[in-house]
């Protein structure tokens, strides 16, 4: 935790706004976290408040054009709530009518503790699986851009949900790029991201490693670590919607409804 700086009531309003799908503009300015570090803490303490089991992390802001842009350094982590995971062909139930962030994403399965003294070593052989998910991005923010990157973590990278699809081989990522087609309700919405907004999985998940090690973290065998999306990030804002993702022959889908 960062010196002379306490994340609990940071972290208690963005679980209160979790819980009722309110929507905040900003945190207080007493309780702003002015750093990652600071946004980090709060996240640490919104998990725990909230008593949330983590399968995993996700990774946001990964691509090399972000990174740059944004200066963030490193792509931004967050936790994969056991509860945030679904099976594809699930119905993702939506908090509110704000609208979700779609990302079609390469996950990886770990098949080895990594633990933050641990010796520099080739990340792929610490890679059990390879697999494709969606990322549904939702902030607890009306803006999670305005408020910046740091109150972004706090947020748990405004993780709302997971989908994890099939494994598939690596050397395929690719031919999976070039073929990747995202629709909703049967209507095309995005294709893979190309150029300097690409997202390299292994860089992203050699950021979370990083991260991972400065804050004394370990990241367990059989952690998921969704590495940042491929598609071309888009909005969906209705009721209901089908998302699917086509690819390589195959496909990736899940529901979304807005509760009540």
């Amino acid at each position: 935790m960062s010196a002379a700086f306490d994340p609990t009531q940071a972290a208690a309003i963005l679980a209160e706004a979790w819980r009722s799908g309110a929507l905040l503009k900003e945190l207080p300015e007493a309780v702003r976290p002015a750093n990652m570090a600071q946004g980090y803490d709060i996240q640490d303490s919104l998990i725990a408040q909230m008593g949330l089991s983590s399968v995993g992390w996700k990774l946001g802001i990964g691509s090399y054009a972000q990174k740059r842009d944004f200066g963030v350094g490193r792509a931004v982590a967050g936790r994969i709530p056991a509860n945030a995971l679904y099976r594809p062909g699930e119905t993702v139930e939506l908090p509110n009518a704000a609208p979700i962030t779609v990302e079609f994403e390469i996950a990886y399965v770990l098949g080895r503790d990594i633990l933050p003294d641990d010796a520099p070593f080739p990340l792929h052989d610490a890679v059990a699986e390879t697999r494709v998910t969606f990322e549904l991005v939702l902030s607890r923010f009306i803006d999670r851009r305005a408020v910046g990157w740091a109150s972004f973590a706090a947020d748990n990278g405004a993780c709302q949900a997971v989908v994890l699809g099939d494994v598939i081989d690596p050397a395929c990522i690719p031919a999976l790029a070039d073929s990747l087609v995202v629709c909703v309700d049967g209507v095309e919405k995005a294709r893979a991201l190309t150029g300097e907004d690409i997202t390299d999985p292994l860089a992203s998940f050699a950021d979370l490693v990083a991260i991972a090690r400065v804050r004394g973290m370990a990241l367990p065998k059989g952690s998921l670590i969704s590495t940042g999306t491929v598609s071309k990030p888009f909005n969906v804002a209705a009721p209901q919607a089908l998302i699917s993702a086509h690819f390589l022959g195959r496909e990736l889908a899940i529901r979304t409804r807005v509760a009540g």
